[in-house]
């Protein structure tokens, strides 16, 4: 459990730095867009547009693994004020099964997905029409896990009696 912890501190570190660098990239792409678009016509680029998509995309799923991580997602809390607390927890590890099973479905189908279009080429980049989609089975793996840490905690705790 010690080694999945450190291998996911250090994952989240640089999932978040390559964050940072898609937000600055996103912003520059937009900015030049909008700068060449209106000002500096002569030297616009067709494809800043299909660059923020992508970088855009990426972004949103690695995001989600990170808050997943870190329990940031939306979650219906009302039942947890409800239940007794082992109820919950019980609940929460079947929660987060699902979760763990909903996320190889993404990885496994996201590959293969992913391998079918990788002929297709975008229009303006040249480069492969799966990286668009590639973020899904990479957060995927990511949000595997993370989710696989937070079970090992929450089992860690029930053996250890403090629930």
């Amino acid at each position: 459990m010690g080694l999945l912890k450190q291998i996911n501190d250090v994952t989240e570190r640089m999932i978040r730095g390559f964050l940072i660098a898609i937000l600055i990239g996103i912003l520059l792409v937009c900015f030049y867009q909008v700068a060449t678009r209106f000002v500096f016509v002569s030297y616009a680029f067709a494809w800043t547009e299909e660059m923020a998509r992508l970088l855009y995309l990426w972004g949103c799923f690695l995001g989600t693994a990170v808050l997943l991580r870190q329990k940031r997602l939306i979650r219906v809390d009302i039942i947890s004020n409800v239940l007794p607390k082992s109820l919950f927890r019980a609940i929460e590890i079947i929660m987060l099964l699902s979760m763990l099973g909903f996320s190889l479905v993404l990885v496994v189908k996201g590959f293969e997905f992913c391998n079918s279009i990788s002929q297709d080429r975008l229009t303006l980049l040249g480069h492969p029409r799966s990286w668009f989609w590639l973020p899904v089975p990479v957060a995927g793996v990511f949000a595997c896990m993370y989710i696989l840490e937070q079970i090992l905690d929450d089992l860690g705790e029930l053996f250890a009696g403090s629930w």
